[in-house]
């Protein structure tokens, strides 16, 4: 059985109604560059939730100075998809964005690991279903590729060729605003960065935002030529963004795409779409 979601248009934020213990639906966004599925501290406390630590698990996916705890769940539902006995962050989302963005919550990988999901801004549609659920009519036919997480993470990386230089592995990321490439392989490729009047905002803090300007950046079937591009010090914007060498596929390339993940069988498919 599968979910359609109409999502906004001109924004990364997929916005998907979410029931917890068959309350709701709340708020949450859809991200894939999260490890665990997460409620905000708010939603947590009016739904009565008991919160406890928990030093099994680990919390390096987000911010070393944050106070991380867990809390479980019966049942997370999307529609008429569930989710049973779900372990999710309880996070002060509110005070680490800034009011911006998720504030009931966060679908990540732990529930998103499930799931087959087809993402696609320019037709304004977020599709997903259970990788173990049966369909009547026969699945599309994708050029599919396997993927590899960054080593014990959730992280998926595809390798990316820039100004014909590569590859390298960048991480596919739909709660990233947009594309970025660490100050490491811009130095690497000899890129002039040029600083903005802004900031990156990230769980572990907000960190100096800068520019880039490359001739190409191409992965699997998309090219594009004279792009801008964020150069970013992940590891200042999450302990986890260490592991990050390279990049990350956001937005402003995504919204130019139909994405397609298949967590169960570790393979995804970009489709290019005709949009301007």
């Amino acid at each position: 059985m599968e979910v359609e979601i109409q999502i906004e248009g001109n924004t990364n934020l997929v916005k998907v109604p979410v029931y917890v213990n068959d309350q709701g639906p709340f708020t949450f966004n859809l991200d894939t560059g999260a490890s665990r599925t997460t409620l905000s501290s708010n939603l947590a406390e009016s739904l009565g939730l008991q919160t406890y630590q928990n030093s099994k698990n680990d919390a390096r996916g987000v911010g070393g100075s944050v106070s991380t705890r867990f809390t479980s769940i019966n049942r997370l539902a999307v529609g008429s998809l569930t989710f049973d006995g779900e372990e999710v962050y309880v996070l002060d989302l509110n005070s680490m964005l800034g009011g911006c963005g998720a504030r009931d919550g966060v679908l990540g990988h732990s529930t998103l690991q499930h799931c087959i999901l087809s993402l696609s801004y320019h037709k304004r549609r977020f599709k997903l279903r259970k990788g173990n659920s049966s369909k009547a009519e026969k699945e599309p036919e994708f050029s599919w590729k396997q993927f590899d997480y960054i080593e014990d993470t959730h992280l998926i990386q595809v390798p990316v060729y820039i100004n014909h230089q590569g590859p390298f592995d960048f991480v596919i990321d739909t709660g990233a605003g947009s594309s970025v490439i660490t100050p490491d392989l811009a130095k690497l490729l000899s890129l002039q960065t040029q600083p903005v009047d802004g900031i990156a905002r990230g769980i572990g803090g907000d960190v100096k935002l800068e520019f880039a300007f490359l001739d190409q950046f191409s992965f699997e079937s998309f090219k594009q030529e004279k792009m801008q591009i964020a150069v970013i010090d992940l590891g200042s914007v999450s302990p986890r963004g260490k592991l990050i060498e390279h990049g990350i596929i956001g937005y402003d390339i995504l919204r130019q795409l139909e994405l397609v993940i298949d967590y169960p069988r570790k393979r995804l498919a970009f489709i290019l779409e005709h949009n301007s």
